[in-house]
C-alpha cells in the first residue's frame, strides 16, 4: 500500500505490483479471503479485489480513509478523518455517525455487531 496507488502481492516467495487503477495515496488493505479484498485511501478511495481485478467502490466521501476492516460475512466498516465511518452490507457504503470529533485511523471488529475503532482527538 501506498502513493501513487501503489499495491503489492506477495505469492510467498516473491512481492509483485497490482495495478491499483488509481494513482491516490493507499493507506489499509484487509481481505476476507484472496478473492474479496478492500483497500482505502487519499479522498475517500475505496477499492475491491475480485482476485483477478481491482475495482473502484463509490464511498459517498471525500475524506481520507486510513483503517478498513470487513468480515467473513461481507459487512465492514471503514473509518478515517472528519470522524468518517462508513458501513458496508456487501453492497453498498452508507455513512454512519461516529458520536465525536475524531480522526479515526483504525477499525477492527469479530462481527458486524461488535466493532472497535481507535482514533485522535481533534
Amino acid at each position: 500500500m501506498g502513493g501513487g496507488g501503489t499495491i503489492l502481492h506477495s505469492d510467498g516467495s516473491a512481492w509483485r505490483a497490482h495495478n491499483s487503477g488509481t494513482t491516490k495515496l493507499l493507506t489499509s488493505v484487509q481481505g476476507a479471503s484472496a478473492s474479496d479484498v478492500f483497500a482505502v485511501g487519499e479522498g475517500g478511495t475505496i477499492l475491491h479485489y475480485d482476485g483477478a481485478t481491482w475495482t473502484p467502490q463509490s464511498s459517498g466521501t471525500t475524506q481520507t480513509l486510513y483503517g478498513i476492516w470487513v468480515g467473513s460475512q461481507r459487512q465492514g466498516f471503514a473509518v478515517g478523518a472528519g470522524s468518517t465511518i462508513l458501513h458496508y452490507d456487501g453492497m453498498s457504503w452508507t455513512a454512519q455517525a461516529s458520536g465525536a470529533p475524531m480522526l479515526l485511523l483504525g477499525v477492527w471488529g469479530s462481527s458486524p455487531s461488535n466493532v472497535l475503532t481507535v482514533g485522535e482527538p481533534p
